[in-house]
């Protein structure tokens, strides 16, 4: 199902939101059993205890400082970008888009990390799907319910490292479900992270 930026489910707009191997991609049903969009590969279980264990408890902290030093050189920046988009309404998806291409290439938890979820559960494709359905109804029922309707209520950000054994693909069938579809402006990448919207409407209840 393609995402259609004016709420409506239909073909999409060719916005650049997403990039597979280079070229921009916004997967249809079709897609999501594509190689590209599955889960990602299993590390070993040695792999994951003996190196990538240790790298991520020494140089995760300091990573973590690199992203909030850059969180706060763009927060100084915001009063003047948003002046800017005051003055110029059009720009903001400019902004948003410069602020995705800059800050937004530098994840909070980077995929060669390993959390305790990757330790103990990584190759479980039963408990990543499971884990992506609580998050998605557990979201779309927040939206469902919240009082307000403006957009950013309505956004999901699902790193890799929290569907990798899922796939992107699963995530966006049953996103898709619910009401959830690729962000129209913000990119998304099936190896990277997804950016969802929700369409706003609830969903309907068929057992009248």
């Amino acid at each position: 199902m393609r995402y259609d930026p004016d709420g409506c489910e239909g073909p999409a707009r060719n916005n650049g939101v997403n990039r597979v191997n280079g070229e921009e991609k916004t997967p249809s049903v079709h897609d999501y059993d594509d190689p590209a969009w599955g889960p990602l590969p299993v590390r070993p279980a040695a792999l994951r205890w003996l190196l990538l264990l240790p790298l991520t408890l020494v140089f995760l902290p300091l990573w973590w400082v690199v992203w909030v030093f850059l969180a706060a050189c763009f927060y100084c920046v915001a009063p003047v970008a948003e002046l800017i988009v005051y003055m110029v309404p059009r720009a903001e998806n400019g902004a948003i888009r410069m602020l995705d291409a800059t800050l937004g290439r530098v994840p909070f938890v980077p995929l060669w990390c390993v959390t305790p979820v990757a330790l103990a559960r990584e190759g479980d494709t039963a408990y990543y799907r499971a884990r992506v359905d609580r998050r998605v109804e557990k979201q779309t029922q927040s939206v469902e319910t919240s009082r307000h309707r403006r957009e950013y209520h309505r956004d999901l950000e699902l790193g890799a490292h929290y569907f990798r054994g899922a796939g992107a693909g699963y995530v966006l069938r049953v996103a898709s479900e619910r009401g959830w579809n690729l962000h129209p402006v913000l990119r998304s990448h099936p190896r990277l992270r997804l950016r969802l919207r929700h369409n706003g409407r609830p969903r309907p209840d068929f057992r009248n």
